[in-house]
C-alpha cells in the first residue's frame, strides 16, 4: 500500500468477504494495488488520456461530464517531472475536454468534440485550430504540417466514419480517407497515415486519397489498436475466445509474429526504442480482479511484470526514457521501466 494509506479494509472489500461467507465460498483477499509505483497526483476527477513530453506530463480530467463542469474539474492538467508541481493548463469551463491529446514543439492539441484547439505548453490561452471537426475526435496525432484524427464511431454497433485531417495553423477539416468501420490506433510515418479496422491495417497518403490494406487480417476476429516505429507495426489480434495477443508486423511485409501471448486490447499500449508496454488481465486476481502492467521486448521473449493492481478506470499509458506513466480512477502514477 502507499505510505499514509489507511490499512482499514474498504467497505467494498468487507462486503465481498461477507458475501463470500454467505455463499460458502473461500474468499480471496484483494491483491495489493500498484505497490511499486510513485504517486504523482491523487484525488483527481477521473484522470484519463496521459501523454509525456520532455519535462512535463499532461492529462485530462473530468470524464466529459456535466458534474465535472459544475465542479470545475473538466480540465487538462500538467505535472512537472522536475519538482512534481501540478497545475491546470486548460481550465475547461464551458468546454468538455475529450481524451484525445497530441503535442508538437510548442503546443498541446486538445478537443472538446466538434472543435480542436491548441494551447502553448508553457501556458496561456487556447485557440481554436479546427472549428468544423465532424463528430468527436477519439484519437489524434500531428506532424509538422497537419493534425490527423479518428472520429468516435459509437459503442457496441459502430458506424463508418471518415479519417480526417486539417492544417495545424488553422483551416477547414478535410476527409483523408472515406468512411471506415471500427477505425482505431492512428499513427504516422513520413508519407502515410495508418490505422486498424477489424479487417486489418490500412493506410492512406497524408495528402488524402484511397485507403488500402497494408495487412489484411485472415481471421474473422478483429485486429485492434496500432502503434509503429521505423521498421514495424504492433497491434492486438483477437481470437475466437475474445482474448488478444500482441503482434508485430514488418513494414517490409511478410507474416506477423506474436511477441506476447496476451494483452488487454481495451487498454492503450505504447513503445520505446526496445520494448512495448501494455496491460494484461492477471489470473487469480480475486473477485475484484487485477491487471498487470507488463513490458516485452520488441523482438519477443518472456514478458516482464512491472506492477499489478486494481483495474478501476485503468486504460491510458505513456512512456519516456526512464519511466512509465498511467492513470486510474483518481490517481496518476509513475514507475521505472
Amino acid at each position: 500500500m502507499f505510505s499514509g494509506q489507511s490499512s482499514v479494509p474498504s467497505l467494498l472489500s468487507v462486503l465481498i468477504l461477507f458475501l463470500a461467507c454467505i455463499l460458502g465460498c473461500k474468499a480471496t483477499a484483494p491483491a495489493p494495488s500498484w505497490t511499486k509505483t510513485k504517486l504523482l497526483a491523487q484525488n483527481e476527477d477521473h484522470p484519463s488520456k496521459i501523454i509525456v513530453d520532455g519535462p512535463f506530463i499532461y492529462f485530462v480530467t473530468g470524464a466529459g461530464t456535466v458534474a465535472a463542469k459544475n465542479e470545475g474539474t473538466n480540465n487538462i492538467k500538467r505535472i512537472s517531472l522536475k519538482d512534481g508541481a501540478a497545475s491546470v493548463l486548460v481550465k475547461g469551463g464551458e468546454h468538455f475536454p475529450s481524451d484525445a491529446l497530441a503535442v508538437d514543439e510548442k503546443f498541446l492539441y486538445w478537443s472538446d468534440g466538434g472543435t480542436i484547439l491548441r494551447v502553448p505548453k508553457t501556458g496561456g490561452e487556447s485557440e481554436a485550430v479546427v472549428s468544423d471537426a465532424p463528430g468527436s475526435p477519439a484519437e489524434m496525432v500531428v506532424d509538422s504540417e497537419n493534425i490527423y484524427w479518428l472520429i468516435w464511431s459509437g459503442g457496441e454497433k459502430p458506424h463508418p466514419v471518415p479519417v480526417m485531417f486539417a492544417p495545424k495553423k488553422g483551416g477547414a477539416a478535410k476527409q483523408l480517407a472515406p468512411p471506415q468501420t471500427g477505425a482505431n490506433g492512428i499513427c504516422l510515418d513520413g508519407d502515410s497515415v495508418y490505422w486498424t479496422t477489424p479487417g486489418g491495417i490500412k493506410k492512406a497518403p497524408k495528402t488524402g486519397g484511397e485507403a488500402t490494406f497494408v495487412f489484411e487480417n485472415p481471421a474473422q476476429w478483429p485486429t485492434i489498436g496500432l502503434i509503429s516505429d521505423a521498421e514495424n507495426f504492433y497491434y492486438a489480434q483477437m481470437n475466437n475466445k475474445g482474448h488478444s495477443a500482441l503482434m508485430k508486423l514488418s513494414k517490409k511485409g511478410g507474416a506477423p509474429t506474436q511477441i506476447a501471448p496476451a494483452i488487454n486490447h481495451t487498454f492503450e499500449f505504447v513503445a520505446d526504442d526496445t520494448s512495448i508496454y501494455y496491460f494484461d488481465d492477471e489470473p487469480g486476481g480475486g473477485m475484484i480482479g487485477t491487471v498487470a502492467l507488463r513490458k516485452v521486448s520488441k523482438s519477443g521473449g518472456d514478458p516482464v511484470m512491472l506492477d499489478h493492481g486494481q483495474p478501476g478506470w485503468v486504460k491510458y499509458i505513456a512512456v519516456d526514457k526512464t519511466q512509465v506513466y498511467f492513470t486510474d480512477i483518481g490517481n496518476v502514477y509513475s514507475l521505472p521501466k
